[in-house]
């Protein structure tokens, strides 16, 4: 017997009651899985092991994935789904749970089980957010359907969180950062064969760069230190309008604002609140990035700010639109636009925002109205 009449907007939303999933367990137990060789094998894997029923409903897992999940006993896990048991700040979006949400209709993992329980082999890889610590996980899926009386899924799960982080950094320092350095370079051999009245212009060419290089460092090291929750905050009194004014001259002068503007928006009004200014200036600064990146030359980005119920909020406005399957994904770790590997802009805005800022961060983008980012702090 299965619940009828519930709502999803990807996977189907019905379960079996725990008494049919006792059964389940029980059925799937009854393989040579209990021997003791097949047990040492199944528990000494490096990867996470779940095996699910035709709803995704977990009735079986190793001790690795126990461990990751924080449970005792495989009796905590039995009938409840992925995204639940790793704490996926959508799978309590619904009360139909993990693969029901708009959300899931990106999510690897759901899409690797679906193909699973179709009886084909599969591998996705998944981004998940978690709830309650905020810490982002980059899982490599591979699904297979278990050959039994019943129609089960077999799922195994890599962490590879640590080797996206690692391609991330070769991106930023062996491309990004190498590419300012060789404009470097050839901005010093054209200062070596000119003249004394074009040394100021190079000067502040020069400037520009290595401060750009410098930022590249400093953002990193934010970030890591940021996620291994090292961050240090300095809170102070700051003046929303001063911060606004600052990142306006700052951001101007980046190669991606060339033949674009940044205006800041007229309804803005001067606030005194208590934040990092170092944090929230990162956190500004790549939201005005991430716009003008967005925005065709010629055209103009707005940044703003004032105080909303109790609360100083700041806002970029880009006069673009993102398309659906870009919003759902906007804020995860490594999910870029601009190609693999790229993405983390977004995910250090929230992460920023809402880890050490007590802040939020919202969107909303329209087709008619363009895309504008907010962030709020109490």
């Amino acid at each position: 017997m299965t619940q009828e009449n519930l709502e999803t907007e990807f996977a189907p939303a019905d379960r079996y009651p725990m008494e049919i999933i006792q059964k389940q367990v029980r059925q799937f137990l009854q393989y040579d899985l209990s021997c003791p060789a097949m047990q040492g094998l199944i528990n000494t894997m490096s990867d996470l092991l779940l095996v699910l029923n035709d709803k995704r409903q977990a009735i079986f897992c190793n001790d690795m994935f126990l461990n990751i999940v924080k449970q005792s006993s495989k009796n905590n896990i039995y009938g409840k789904r992925p995204g639940e048991l790793l704490n996926c700040i959508h799978a309590s979006e619904k009360n139909e749970g993990c693969g029901t949400t708009r959300f899931c209709r990106k999510c690897g993992a759901v899409k690797a089980i679906l193909n699973g329980l179709d009886g084909k082999k599969d591998i996705q890889e998944c981004r998940i957010i978690q709830k309650d610590s905020g810490k982002a996980f980059e899982f490599r899926v591979y699904t297979s359907s278990l050959q039994t009386d019943e129609n089960l899924c077999v799922m195994f799960i890599s962490d590879i969180s640590h080797e996206k982080r690692r391609r991330a950094l070769e991106r930023i320092f062996f491309h990004d950062i190498l590419n300012t350095i060789n404009s470097l370079n050839g901005c010093i051999q054209i200062i070596s064969t000119s003249g004394p009245e074009e040394y100021d212009e190079y000067v502040d060419l020069l400037e520009r760069l290595s401060a750009k290089i410098i930022d590249e460092i400093n953002a990193q090291k934010e970030l890591t230190a940021a996620e291994n929750n090292e961050l240090q905050v300095d809170i102070q009194e700051q003046s929303s309008l001063s911060i606004i004014h600052d990142l306006q001259k700052t951001c101007i002068a980046y190669p991606i604002a060339k033949n674009r503007w940044i205006d800041i928006d007229p309804i803005s009004t001067d606030v005194l609140f208590k934040t990092d200014r170092l944090i929230i200036s990162r956190v500004i600064t790549n939201l005005i990035k991430n716009a003008l990146e967005a925005t065709p030359e010629k055209c103009t980005i707005s940044i703003g700010c004032q105080s909303q119920h109790k609360e100083v909020v700041f806002w970029v406005h880009n006069p673009s639109y993102m398309p659906d399957d870009v919003q759902l994904q906007i804020f995860q770790r490594s999910f870029s636009t601009k190609g693999e590997d790229r993405g983390l802009g977004t995910y250090s805005i929230k992460l920023l925002t809402e880890r050490y800022l007590n802040g939020r961060v919202v969107f909303n983008s329209k087709e008619s109205t363009g895309t504008i980012f907010q962030v709020f702090f109490l």
